[in-house]
């Protein structure tokens, strides 16, 4: 029930120095455009304020490009919407031991990027985690929610149709 793009990363930044806000682009194997990022939220106390930059060193088959493009193909080019979990994966850790990027897109709904350690560098330098909160449960569970809404909303939609 998400889009899971990343194998079709090539590389891209996220920047959450203004606070409650994440911007950025990413560039994906198989879009001809990069991705621009305006979401709302923050990142996890452990990068919180920073800015990062993502790296994907390996590169595909011409095979694997095609399959990319399919993949891809009704990917936004412009991702509206709120943070999910956003982490480095560093201490404390608030959410799991590894880079994860989550996002809820107003056009594709739940998207998930699951990296490794060396995937991720900082551009900048995040708040320091205690003088941060850690991101309320409670909230990361009402966005989820709402993506459930909205997707059983379009599914009951589609079988009225019928």
């Amino acid at each position: 029930m998400a889009w899971r793009p990343t194998a079709y990363l090539l590389d891209g930044e996220l920047d959450n120095t203004i606070q409650g806000k994440v911007t950025g682009f990413m560039k994906f194997f198989g879009l001809d455009k990069p991705v621009k990022f305006n979401l709302e939220g923050n990142f996890h106390r452990d990068i919180r304020g920073s800015k990062i930059q993502l790296i994907n060193d390996n590169y595909m088959e011409q095979y694997e490009i095609e399959e990319a493009k399919e993949y891809m193909g009704g990917f936004a080019l412009e991702q509206i919407g709120k943070v999910g979990d956003i982490t480095g994966g560093l201490p404390p850790y608030d959410y799991v031991k590894y880079p994860y990027i989550e996002w809820y897109s107003k056009n594709n709904g739940r998207v998930v990027l699951e990296l490794e350690p060396g995937q991720i560098k900082f551009l900048t330098q995040p708040i320091p985690y205690i003088e941060s909160d850690p991101i309320d449960r409670k909230e990361q569970h009402q966005n989820m929610r709402g993506f459930f809404t909205e997707v059983m909303e379009f599914f009951n939609k589609e079988e009225n149709k019928k």
